[in-house]
Formats: structure tokens, C-alpha cells, sequence
């Protein structure tokens, strides 16, 4: 399965916030989009590459990609080790 594949299997399942964050965050340069804030907050970052990912000096998080980040925070906080196999998978696929 490739990475897009994966994310519409996922847009329409359980994982609709986090797969909805990442497309969103397509539209950024590495280190500022939502997704990467999002990887940041919930300690991903720090636990697996040892430090902050996200550019927090110039942060480009408007109304839009806060209301995104919310929702991926309430599924983690709900399904944390779910959302934390997701991530695994998506950042294994888009390295591929």
C-alpha cells in the first residue's frame, strides 16, 4: 500500500483526524505545517528524533490548522497508541 492509499483508507475510518491534519499539512515546507506541530505536542519528536521538529520561532498556525491540530489531539488523547501506529506508518511510507 502507498502512502495515499493508506490516508484515504484512513480518511474514512478512525484515523480521520490525523490522516485530514497531514494532507492539510502538505501545503507547508518542512517544519511548519500543523502536522509537525502536531508530532511536537504530543512528544513523538523528542521520544524518536530527540528534539523539536516544528519551527515554534515562526509559527503559521491560523484558525484553520488550529481547528485541525484540535481534532488530532482529541483522537490521540482518546487512542493514543492507534494514532501513534498511524504516524509510524505514514512517516514509513512517506520515507519511501
Amino acid at each position: 500500500m502507498n502512502l495515499w492509499d493508506f490516508l484515504e483508507f484512513h480518511a474514512v475510518r478512525e484515523m480521520a483526524p490525523l490522516s485530514d491534519l497531514y494532507h492539510w499539512s502538505l501545503n507547508y515546507s518542512t517544519g511548519e505545517g500543523p502536522f509537525t506541530a502536531f508530532l511536537d505536542l504530543i512528544g513523538w519528536s523528542q521520544e524518536n528524533l530527540g528534539e523539536p521538529i516544528y519551527n515554534w520561532t515562526s509559527p503559521k498556525l491560523g484558525c484553520l490548522e488550529l481547528e485541525y491540530l484540535a481534532d488530532a489531539l482529541k483522537k490521540y488523547a482518546t487512542s493514543p497508541s492507534d494514532a501513534e501506529q498511524f504516524i509510524n506508518q505514514v512517516l514509513e511510507l512517506e520515507s519511501n
